[in-house]
């Protein structure tokens, strides 16, 4: 499936997989088909697009969904700042943890911005589906991921660990290895942990 949206209301994300959590969110908590989602590829050009969209009259709604770890929180939302601050438009000192919707104003779009994996903390996709997975079966398989570290079984970057154990999670399941959107499909992630139903009403109240 692509996801190359060009659409007046767009929801802008770093990769595949952001998309297809994004849709298998959308689609347990049925909501309405309002949007369209574009992966850009990193988080530079996720920015680089929603500079490019805020200089068009006909865009009218953006959203951004990006990762909070490249290097932190604070630095990503200061890209974020600089990019809508060139246009005019006024945004948070902080990001806010239902997150951030700025109303459209002096013919700009109206902009959502979602910093993964919960506006508060940093993080990537994987930090946000790893709050949705049984809090036991995580914890012992980031035991796992320790053990296999520390007898030398790894070759991971140390960015990546959260990776390593929500994957080690799903392979434990009934299907072992399942995709992370196909995870929330079948819910072996729960699509109904509070994080999740957060995300849900951000998306909901930035396309309505």
């Amino acid at each position: 499936m692509a996801f190359n949206h060009k659409g007046p209301k767009v929801l802008l994300t770093e990769g595949s997989n952001d998309c297809r959590v994004i849709l298998a969110l959308c689609q347990h908590h049925e909501l309405p088909e309002k949007f369209g989602l574009r992966e850009c590829g990193s988080d530079e050009m996720a920015l680089s697009t929603l500079s490019s969209l805020l200089k068009r009259s006909e865009q009218e709604i953006i959203g951004i969904v990006i990762d909070a770890d490249n290097p932190n929180l604070t630095a990503k939302w200061q890209a974020v700042t600089d990019r809508l601050q060139k246009y005019g438009i006024a945004i948070p000192k902080v990001p806010q943890q239902s997150g951030t919707i700025i109303p459209a104003s002096n013919g700009r779009a109206r902009v959502g911005i979602w910093l993964m994996p919960d506006n508060q903390l940093d993080g990537m996709l994987e930090d946000f589906c790893s709050q949705l997975a049984t809090p036991e079966a995580l914890s012992f398989a980031e035991k796992c991921v320790n053990d296999a570290k520390d007898n030398n079984c790894t070759t991971f970057i140390e960015t990546h660990k959260t990776k390593a154990v929500i994957h080690t999670f799903l392979a434990w399941q009934n299907e072992p290895g399942k995709p992370l959107g196909q995870a929330i499909t079948a819910r072996t992630l729960n699509p109904d942990h509070e994080l999740a139903k957060t995300f849900a009403r951000w998306l909901t109240e930035l396309f309505e």
